[in-house]
């Protein structure tokens, strides 16, 4: 492919008085490399990664203006304090020297505390208490409502000395400036609130402020929710009627569209692609402002097309940005197979343990390796035992560093517990991270092995002629219960890949403790083969592991698919009848005919017996270890290929 497959997306752009040299944008996404409000070294490096991955404008995120909307953490970057000047000068740099442009996003969280306590109370033009924390606002007074737009003013000024080519207004995903705005979190009824025209007051206090202090050249976007996505919530009528009333000023360069309030503006892998483009086509064709389009939009494919069909000028990524910075450049340049596609699990990348990282890129949220980008002073014959994430990771940056790779794989398909998560309902793209290491073996001329176990005998031979040798065989289902004997039981990995052979109409889906996505898959995939399931689980909170963002849908298609839920259970044998016991109630549900889907975390998997892991010339890693996450995969094994 050439450039010219991609020459709407590729073709530069003029947005105010800024050219941008293509349509892709980085959206906001906080990084919480963050000190006390003053964004660090590992901020600037994730600009620097995004702006040479070659996007043509970055937007950064999880900037607030007020005290009142800081996290007790300071984990995000304060545009009123004047320190952080230099550190976004040098972001702004960092951005201009790879030819992109640098625009700030500036927002008030409002009632919203975005996963960590405060020492303001939460403020908000009502106090209606937001579902998703403890404490209802405080009821901002007008004088209060001055002093917080002053702050919108001073966060301006800062960030016009540090030199940004623009600043970007959130009013959307129920934030202070679109609380304000709807109905339904506005019920004052003095001049901010009632009428529309009141409602909008705020609005126009900030973006007056803002204006204020811009420089020329410089530009002032807004971002809206197409949709809110809430009962009572604005949808697309309420956002163009909006969008045409700030049109209407005059100096609002771009509108930035994107659906959801929080917690579900972040869409998961069971969603839709590129959702909000009907509603950012809606706002073009009623405004005549650019308009700027993301929500799950992970290929340079789906831009293209919505940029050549005139839904939208400007096209944004946010998580396949993350996870591949260089999309925009591999794009362009036809490279697509060695694209690492964003799996949109929203496991490291919402997490913020304790700032942002990425399940399937290990370089993010971490500093810059010193070995990173170089090949190794000298050749190394390196094998590998196992190829599931772990495995192929670790040979990916192996075979980039200039070694000599093999690679063994005992099933006869790489991809080892991923391609089985992968077979369950919504959860195809996590085969994407398999598909992309896998086409990074051929190209950088790994030596793959597949149906190729390694005995005991091979793995001391192979300990022998290797000069490393990484260890990366995987988990096993657990053992079934004793209590289980004699009974029809099957493991998750039987239920999601077709593998249950019997006939019974109902189905116990029992999570012994772990709370993540296998014993959900299995439910899923159960239910939808029109069996009745009950779905039990010790624990006292249904998915309590699974991302917040994914909660919600998943809840919903149990619901849906007619599946059962039972917390705080355990199963039992009564009088030899399978049955449900609840440790809240004490209650019994005999379930006599059911056969059972049996889950709880899986076992390490190591063939040669205990193996040290820093043993010189050895490398143990992944689910061998210890049984954990995709993420835990990736890192270990680039970590490992990257010090070799």
């Amino acid at each position: 492919m050439a450039e010219t497959d991609f020459p709407h997306v590729f073709s530069p752009f003029a947005l105010g008085e800024l050219t941008l040299r293509n349509r892709l944008v980085a959206l906001p996404a906080g990084t919480s490399l963050v000190t006390d409000g003053v964004p660090d070294h590992g901020d600037l490096e994730h600009v620097e990664r995004l702006a040479s991955g070659g996007v043509g404008l970055i937007v950064g995120g999880a900037t607030v203006v007020h005290p009142t909307t800081t996290l007790r953490s300071r984990k995000l970057i304060e545009a009123y304090n004047d320190a952080i000047v230099p550190a976004t000068a040098e972001k702004v740099a960092a951005a201009h020297r790879h030819g992109a442009r640098y625009v700030t996003q500036l927002v008030h969280l409002g009632r919203e505390f975005i996963g960590g306590e405060s020492d303001s109370a939460p403020v908000a033009p009502s106090p209606i208490k937001t579902v998703r924390d403890a404490y209802p606002p405080h009821e901002l007074t007008v004088g209060e409502i001055d002093d917080v737009v002053e702050g919108w003013r001073s966060s301006a000024a800062n960030l016009v000395a540090a030199g940004v080519d623009g600043i970007e207004v959130h009013a959307a995903h129920g934030y202070l400036v679109a609380q304000f705005m709807s109905p339904l979190t506005n019920r004052r009824t003095d001049e901010f609130g009632g009428t529309f025209e009141n409602r909008m007051r705020f609005t126009h206090l900030v973006l007056d402020a803002i204006s204020s202090e811009m420089a020329a050249g410089t530009v002032l976007g807004v971002r809206l929710s197409g949709e809110e996505e809430i009962p009572g919530g604005m949808g697309i009528d309420d956002c163009v009627e909006i969008a045409r009333d700030i049109a209407d000023r005059g100096d609002v360069a771009y509108f930035s569209v994107t659906h959801g309030t929080r917690g579900k503006y972040v869409k998961d892998s069971t969603g839709p692609d590129a959702v909000a483009v009907p509603s950012a086509s809606r706002v073009r064709a009623a405004t005549g402002v650019p308009t700027l389009v993301g929500q799950r939009i992970r290929d340079v494919a789906t831009a293209e097309h919505v940029v050549k069909n005139g839904h939208a000028d400007l096209v944004g990524m946010a998580r396949a940005l993350i996870a591949d910075p260089q999309l925009p450049t591999k794009s362009r340049e036809g490279r697509l197979r060695e694209i690492r596609g964003c799996l949109g699990v929203n496991q490291d990348c919402r997490a913020f343990d304790p700032h942002l990282h990425c399940a399937v890129n290990a370089e993010i949220g971490r500093p810059r390796h010193p070995n990173a980008g170089s090949v190794a002073e000298r050749t190394k014959t390196v094998y590998v035992v196992g190829g599931g994430p772990a495995g192929l990771e670790a040979a990916r940056v192996a075979a980039e560093r200039g070694h000599r790779v093999s690679l063994f794989e005992a099933a006869p398909e790489l991809g080892g517990s991923v391609r089985i998560a992968a077979s369950a309902p919504h959860r195809s793209t996590l085969i994407d991270i398999v598909d992309y290491l896998g086409n990074e073996m051929r190209r950088l001329g790994v030596d793959v092995n597949l149906a190729a176990p390694i005995a005991l005998d091979d793995f001391q031979e192979i300990r022998h002629v290797a000069d490393h040798v990484v260890v990366a065989t995987g988990s096993r289902p657990a053992d079934l219960p004793s209590e289980l004997t004699g009974r029809t039981v099957f493991t998750v990995d039987q239920a999601v890949m077709g593998g249950m052979s019997d006939d019974a109409e109902t189905v116990v889906v029992f999570d012994d403790g772990d709370g993540f996505w296998p014993a959900y898959n299995a439910a899923e995939a159960v239910a939808r083969n029109g069996r009745r399931v009950h779905f039990a689980t010790s624990l006292s909170a249904l998915a309590s592991r699974i991302p917040a963002e994914s909660v919600g849908p998943l809840v919903e298609r149990l619901r849906a698919a007619g599946v059962h839920c039972h917390l705080g259970q355990r199963l039992a044998d009564v009088d030899g009848v399978l049955t449900l016991e609840s440790a809240l109630t004490g209650g019994r549900l005999a379930l006599p005919d059911a056969a059972v889907v049996w889950h709880q975390p899986r076992l390490p998997q190591t063939p040669f017996g205990p193996l040290a892991g820093s043993a010189a010339g050895l490398s143990v890693i992944g689910d061998c270890v210890s049984p954990r996450r995709i993420g835990h995969a990736i890192s270990e094994g680039y970590r490992v290929g990257i010090e070799l």
